[in-house]
């Protein structure tokens, strides 16, 4: 039974590159202090696979929709028709000053392990609930360098004051240490995820990892304590943008997005998350009601649908029916999902495989889904597209981009990125796993890593979660 938990939090962290560079002797520190001793395993991320909803499987062991957060950005049908554009819940973003507001939308029932431990620290993220004052270490500076970073570059900066306030916080011996590294991310985006830069902060992190296990070591703490390391989403290569809501606005949809979201009368709303995947939510023929079934949006008067697989910038588009179950689509074909009260996934495909599966079961289990779908090029779909639509929030279509495309002009991102990650393909859903113990499974989801702590810290307590302990 360890007595506590550090959990470092690469964020943006490809599972291929971390591997390679274990392979070379370049990690020397998080092989000897983590992997060696214990396990290391590609997990599958949540959908979306984006900074923010992808730290919810840690942190409180469910998927991003039962948690109410569907996407770094979303959109309230019933606020906004109630309130319009004045309406505070109509819309949000967790970029910037708004990530503040996370905290406060997430599902009430979801308990943090901020929540869970006695004496958390959190450094640098924007999920913090149960934190407190004198936990949540980045309260106020977590914007500060945000903001320095994004104008001087600078992201190396960022990760060395990470390693400085868990050098600090340890010596209020905490129980829970949740810290966020944000330079592979960072740097990927801004150079690419194979820039010298992004593996640079893969370096940078395992220096600190050696720096904060040796000093455990040297104060007789380290066999004490549990450490896990891991990334919310990969990223891929991105050449070619494209926005949906200008694309909407040229069709003739008033649309409201980000940062154009001060519109009254909006048609339409687009929210991006991760820039390869987003949500549009359309006003139906009573205006913002409930949320639009697939089958109307397919069989109305302009199927955009089709009009969406008719890009070569979109992979796949998501709905849910009427009945229910929540639809795939592609240029390949559809499938129909859906969960029985069993928690058996049902799964029909129709003109073809829109996942690219090639033959599947017709019903399988959580365990058996992410076997089945693993290798393939969208692992763990089903159940990640089943998840999101839990959410009251999320929109009538879900966008998943093609890899090498994303779903943002340049007109609104600044600097340009050069890497992209929020959607449902492999590169963004694969992640490293590390742990200091043995694990028991060889195909795990981050959702897994929660019952997995509370376990090894004696701290099992009953929570409803998605995910299973693999210990």
């Amino acid at each position: 039974m360890f007595k506590s938990c550090l959990f470092f939090l690469a964020d943006g962290a490809r599972s291929d590159v971390l591997e390679d560079l274990l392979r070379r002797g370049d990690l020397p520190n998080i092989a000897s202090y983590i992997v060696e001793p214990g396990s290391y395993r590609r997990a599958t991320t949540a959908f979306p696979s984006t900074t923010g909803p992808a730290y919810l499987p840690f942190l409180t062991g469910r998927f991003p929709g039962p948690c109410g957060v569907p996407g770094i950005r979303w959109f309230d049908r019933a606020c906004y028709r109630r309130w319009g554009m004045w309406g505070r819940g109509s819309c949000r973003s967790y970029v910037g000053g708004g990530s503040y507001r996370m905290n406060r939308d997430l599902d009430p029932s979801a308990r943090t392990l901020f929540e869970v431990f006695d004496r958390p620290a959190c450094i640098f993220s924007s999920v913090n609930r149960g934190a407190g004052f004198l936990g949540n270490r980045t309260k106020v500076l977590h914007s500060m360098f945000w903001l320095y970073a994004h104008f001087m570059d600078r992201w190396d900066r960022v990760d060395g004051a990470a390693l400085r306030l868990v050098r600090s916080a340890l010596r209020r011996r905490p129980d829970f240490v949740y810290a966020v590294f944000p330079g592979v991310d960072e740097y990927a985006h801004l150079m690419g995820p194979f820039s010298e830069a992004a593996l640079g902060a893969y370096r940078t992190l395992d220096r600190a990892v050696g720096e904060v296990c040796g000093l455990l070591r040297r104060e007789g703490r380290l066999s004490e304590t549990l450490l896990a390391l891991s990334s919310d989403h990969g990223l891929s290569d991105t050449h070619t943008h494209f926005d949906p809501g200008d694309f909407l606005n040229a069709r003739g949809y008033r649309t409201l997005h980000y940062p154009l979201v001060a519109r009254n009368r909006a048609t339409a709303a687009y929210m991006v998350s991760g820039n390869a995947m987003a949500h549009v939510y359309l006003a139906g023929p009573e205006g913002w009601g409930g949320r639009l079934c697939y089958d109307a949006i397919r069989g109305g008067r302009e199927d955009l649908v089709g009009t969406f697989l008719g890009r070569e910038e979109i992979d796949l588009v998501i709905g849910q029916r009427a009945n229910g179950e929540v639809c795939v689509a592609s240029q390949r074909g559809e499938a129909f999902i859906r969960e029985d009260e069993g928690g058996r996934i049902h799964y029909r495909a129709a003109g073809g495989d829109p996942l690219g599966y090639g033959p599947m079961p017709a019903c399988f289990s959580r365990d058996e889904c992410l076997d089945l779908t693993f290798d393939t090029p969208h692992p763990d779909a089903p159940v990640q597209v089943l998840q999101i639509f839990r959410s009251g929030r999320t929109g009538d279509l879900v966008l998943s981009a093609r890899r090498g495309y994303d779903l943002r002009s340049n007109d609104y991102e600044h600097p340009e990125h050069h890497a992209s990650h929020g959607s449902l393909d492999r590169e963004h859903m694969l992640v490293p796993m590390a742990i200091n113990v043995r694990v028991n499974r060889e195909r795990l989801r981050t959702v897994d890593l929660f019952p997995t702590i509370l376990r090894l810290t004696g701290r099992e307590n009953g929570l409803v979660v998605d995910g299973k302990a693999v210990v």
